[in-house]
Order: structure tokens, then sequence, then C-alpha cells
């Protein structure tokens, strides 16, 4: 960047006690030089030693990349407070199954909130689940980049074409990027899981399931029983309809993917070590997308986060809905893992919430890092251990700087 184009940009110059650019080494009073367009001028390594200069903004705290959740339910926003925690999948989608109807002035209402708090704490980009259209408006307008999942369900093999083209007319009235997704391998036809898949090879879209979220997913596909297959029956599924018997659930479906785009694996709380090396080793665009604390009120266990960091694998981080969660905060997440596996440092963790999630969602051209001509937003996270480099449970995020426009 020569000094003559930069005299015709606005820029600002900020500074922290660190900043992570996630594809190097953290910088101690380093600056970030951003222009009025978000994009990143320059990055300045004062090897440690900040000397005062004219308009230069300093601030308590470490600067990250713009967040990234890479999985959410806004349209559940409503169901803040109102489900039961801790009753296990089958339980959670009892409850769910059997809410009460809101109007859908309450689900916008709801939805258009938790999509200020997402920006508020720093979120830049999101994949949101949507099962009907009561929020494309609300993303349309909103600063966030929304990548739109339209997920869909059915048991009856007969239906499949039917739903699915109910699914690519709901994708009509959607803004920005989407893909039209199954919602997990036990709610799925094997004819309406072919359609999706080979729609999602054709189109090259991104693809993402809920993955092995509970014992009991495992359990019906490894031995034809247990108490969410008794679920499923009693909402209509057949076994001549679903995915086969397999030894795992995520082996029911894997070999069935879309090739050749990204898949997310949504919660992976209960897989297990052979399985993620089955994935890592077809050597696939793979990302095992974390939402723990949705993991912790639903099924009060974790996923084997140590496993799947050792054995290389690419993960993300997701936050579920407000009816799984009590926030759709990005950094409570990240406080989440830090405190149930310390031993993970902080700048993994925050490459899984900011560089894995924007290469999920294909974004990584502009959101993620901290480099030239990139324009992720700038977030500022106060109250940080500088001691352990670790979160603490005080810690909050702001954006300072909002993300660069993306191209659909």
């Amino acid at each position: 960047m020569n000094k003559s184009s930069l005299t015709n940009r606005q820029t600002r110059k900020i500074s922290a006690n660190y900043i992570f650019p996630v594809t190097r080494k953290p910088l101690k009073n380093g600056i970030i030089v951003v222009d009025e367009n978000g994009e990143i001028v320059d990055l300045i390594d004062t090897d440690g030693v900040l000397r005062e200069q004219c308009g230069l903004e300093f601030y308590n705290g470490i600067l990250v990349p713009g967040l990234v959740n890479a999985h959410c339910h806004l349209e559940l926003s409503h169901l803040r407070n109102k489900i039961t925690p801790k009753t296990g999948l089958p339980g959670f989608i009892a409850q769910i199954s059997k809410r009460e109807e809101a109007s859908l002035e309450k689900i916008v209402r709801a939805a258009q909130k938790a999509d200020r708090e997402l920006h508020k704490q720093g979120v830049v980009a999101c994949g949101d689940i949507s099962n009907r259209a009561d929020t494309f408006g609300i993303k349309a307008k909103s600063k966030i980049f929304y990548h739109t999942f339209i997920e869909i369900f059915g048991f009856d093999s007969e239906r499949a074409k039917t739903i699915f083209e109910s699914a690519q007319v709901l994708s009509s009235e959607c803004y920005g990027d989407f893909s039209i997704v199954p919602h997990a391998p036990y709610s799925i036809s094997t004819a309406l899981f072919k359609m999706i898949a080979k729609n999602a090879e054709t189109k090259k879209s991104i693809f993402s399931i809920h993955n092995q979220e509970s014992a009991a997913e495992n359990e019906m596909f490894a031995q034809q029983n247990g108490v969410l297959m008794a679920r499923m029956k009693a909402l209509g599924w057949s076994a001549s309809d679903g995915l086969p018997p397999a030894k795992t659930a995520l082996t029911a479906y894997f070999a069935k993917k879309p090739k050749n785009v990204n898949i997310l694996l949504i919660h992976n709380t209960f897989t297990t070590k052979a399985d993620v090396e089955n994935v890592i080793k077809r050597k696939e665009k793979v990302f095992f997308v974390l939402c723990p604390k949705a993991n912790l009120f639903i099924e009060n266990a974790l996923p084997d986060v140590e496993m799947l960091h050792c054995l290389g694998a690419k993960i993300a981080i997701g936050t579920d809905s407000l009816a799984a969660n009590d926030t759709l905060s990005v950094l409570a997440e990240m406080k989440t893992l830090h405190q149930n596996f310390p031993q993970i440092a902080f700048h993994e963790i925050l490459k899984w919430a900011t560089k894995n999630g924007a290469d999920a969602l294909e974004k990584s051209q502009k959101l993620g890092s901290f480099e030239r001509g990139k324009a992720p937003g700038i977030v500022l996270i106060s109250k940080f251990d500088f001691k352990t480099k670790h979160l603490t449970k005080d810690s909050t995020a702001r954006l300072l700087v909002e993300q660069g426009k993306l191209s659909s």
C-alpha cells in the first residue's frame, strides 16, 4: 500500500494490549489501520512498544476479528425461557413439537431482538436455520451476514418430492445465500435425503445436518430401539422409510452426503473417535460445529472436544437457539469451552469462532482474520486474563468496527 493511495482514504488507527490476527502470532500493543469501509489497510507490529501518536485509539483488552456463529435458529427466539432444561433430546423434541403456536408478530419481535443482540456482541456472520419464512425480512435488513439453511424433514418417502418442492418454493423468498438441508438423520426419509444431497452437489451449496446430539440417536441406528426411536415413531417415523441401520448415526448417512461441498456437522455431542477418524481420513471439507451451552441445556453433556482437537478436526462454534440457550453470544460459548477444556489454548478456540466459521460459511475472503484487504470487523474483548491468556467469567465482547459488505 503506497502513501499516495492512503491519503485518499479516511482511516482509523486502533490499538489494544494485544491484537489477535488469528493467522499469525498475537501482537502486543499492535496497531490496526482500518478504512471507512472496514477494510484492513495495515497491521503494525510495534514490537510491544506503543508510542504516542496523533489519532491513535487505545483500548484495554484484546482486539479480535468479528465472531462467526456457525449454527443458530433465529426463528425460535420467542421460546427463550419456555423449555425445561436437561430432559434429553427426546424430551426436548417433545416440548418443541407440543409448544403453543406463537403469533407471527411475537416470533418476529423476538427474532429482531436476538439479531440486535448478536450484532452488539460482535457476531458478523451467522449460519441460521429456517423452517419457515418468518425471519427472512429480518435477515435481509440485518447488519450481520446470514447464510440461511432451509431445513426440512419428513418420514414418508412417498411425500419426499412434495416436501422438497415446498423447500424450493420457500428458498425463492430467501434473500442472500441459502442451502436446502436435512434436519437430522433420524427425522428424514432415505428418498428425501437423496434429493437434498443431489441438489447440494449440483448447486455446490453448503450442507448442514444435526449430528449425534444424543446417545439415543446412535442407539436408534445401531440397535433399532430406544427413547428417540419411540419418540420418532409417535410422530410418524417408519423404519421402512428412514435411513438404514448403521454402527452410528453418522455412518448411516455420511457415505450418502453430497461430495465436494462444505459439510457442517452440528453438535457432535456423542460422536466417537472412530467416527471422527473416518471423517478426517476422507480429506473432505467437514466442519464439526460445537454448541456447548445448548448441549448442556439439552443433554447435560459436552462433546469430546479434546479428542476432536487432537485429531485435527476442523471445529467451528454455534449457539443453537434461545429455546436451548439463554444467550446467542459466541463469547459465552467460548467461555464454556475454556471452563471445561482449559488445556486448549485461547488462540485455538478463537480460531474456531472466527476463521473456521468464516471458512465453513465460505466467507473467509473477507472475514475471519486480520489481514490486509479483508474487512472482518473488529471486536474488543475486555476483562481478559493476560497472565493466563484466558477469558474470564466477566469477559465481554463488543463490536468496534463493522465488517465490510459481502457479496452474495
